[in-house]
């Protein structure tokens, strides 16, 4: 290194990777590195945001029993496992017709992407389908 020259490093982590998110006409499926926020999870919240990719949000028991959410928005999630499942029928079509996605029994592969600061996980509907 050069004496009075400073050097900006960014350290790469070969561990970090995207998670892969299955959408199906009646479940959105995670795989074991999409699945990691949500180990602790009680109830999630989804949702689509500006971009048009769906979040979905963990939440805590304390969260969801202080009865500041909407109760109609809370869902469950099965974890398994490798990977976890958000089973709703309803929430599926309502997506397919938001973001104009057929959804079949056949599944279509988003990448996900985790945001620590925000506590989200982004399906990057948006992005390419894999």
């Amino acid at each position: 290194m050069l004496k009075g020259v400073e050097t900006m490093i960014k350290w790469l982590n070969v561990k970090t990777k995207n998670g892969v998110a299955s959408l199906y006409n009646n479940s959105i499926t995670l795989n074991t590195t999409a699945m990691y926020p949500f180990e602790s999870a009680y109830m999630i919240q989804v949702g689509i945001d500006d971009n048009g990719n769906i979040v979905i949000q963990p939440l805590t028991k304390a969260v969801v029993e202080s009865g500041a959410l909407d109760e109609s928005c809370l869902l469950k999630i099965e974890r398994h496992k490798s990977f976890a499942r958000i089973s709703s029928v309803a929430l599926m079509k309502q997506i397919g017709e938001v973001l104009h996605l057929t959804l079949s029994k056949n599944p279509v592969q988003y990448e996900t992407s985790w945001d620590s600061e925000e506590n989200i996980l982004t399906i990057l509907v948006k992005g390419e389908s894999k």
